[in-house]
């Protein structure tokens, strides 16, 4: 059975794109995927049996068993990167709850507005969904943003189709803040000598 590209592509970047036998990267040589245990001697498809190889490596290797140490490394670099894929699936699906749980607050707010009949009431963007993720994506708190969306609407002069750029303003301005805010934060550690997060 044929490795699949989805398995080529995880093998490869679980490798980083470096031969497993030489230590040659790419772009500098093309990358092929090689059974540690050749499939004539009982090798299987699984990742913990595949490694990058660069063509040479590969072309020049026969029907033979590796070395025992080469073959519990690149099961156990198999077993951390399929632990590392999880949880990154894990807080991948974490991340997608939060934003919609964001996104579902906002759009209860923005019910609260929707008054047809009403010449105040607000007409949001077909793709207003994207403008709400950017400013979860920046870090805006939703009681900013739903705030935003109440003072939008308690000015009457504003058009009803304006009102969500108008809120959107608003928002930019508080994300603007903050950033300011973070910067004097930075710059007044690095003054006491504290460095930035991260370093010594």
């Amino acid at each position: 059975m044929a490795v699949s590209k989805r398995v080529r592509f995880e093998v490869l970047r679980r490798d980083n794109h470096t031969c497993r036998y030489c230590g040659v990267a790419a772009p500098d040589v093309a990358l092929t995927v090689d059974h540690v245990i050749p499939t004539s001697l009982g090798g299987t498809d699984d990742p913990s049996n595949l490694v990058a190889a660069c063509r040479d490596c590969n072309s020049g290797k026969s029907s033979s068993s590796p070395d025992a140490p080469l073959v519990q490394d690149v099961a156990q670099d198999a077993v951390r990167w399929s632990a590392a894929m999880k949880l990154a699936t894990e807080r991948l699906a974490q991340r997608t709850e939060a934003m919609n749980a964001y996104g579902r607050t906002f759009q209860e707010a923005l019910g609260e507005y929707d008054w047809p009949a009403q010449d105040y009431a607000i007409v949001p963007p077909n793709d207003w969904q994207n403008s709400v993720e950017r400013f979860y994506e920046a870090g805006l708190p939703i009681e900013q943003l739903t705030r935003a969306l109440h003072v939008a609407m308690s000015k009457r002069h504003v058009g009803r189709y304006d009102k969500f750029r108008y809120m959107c303003a608003i928002c930019w301005s508080v994300v603007n803040e903050m950033q300011e805010e973070a910067r004097a934060i930075l710059n007044a550690e690095e003054g006491t000598g504290g460095g930035q997060p991260g370093t010594p």
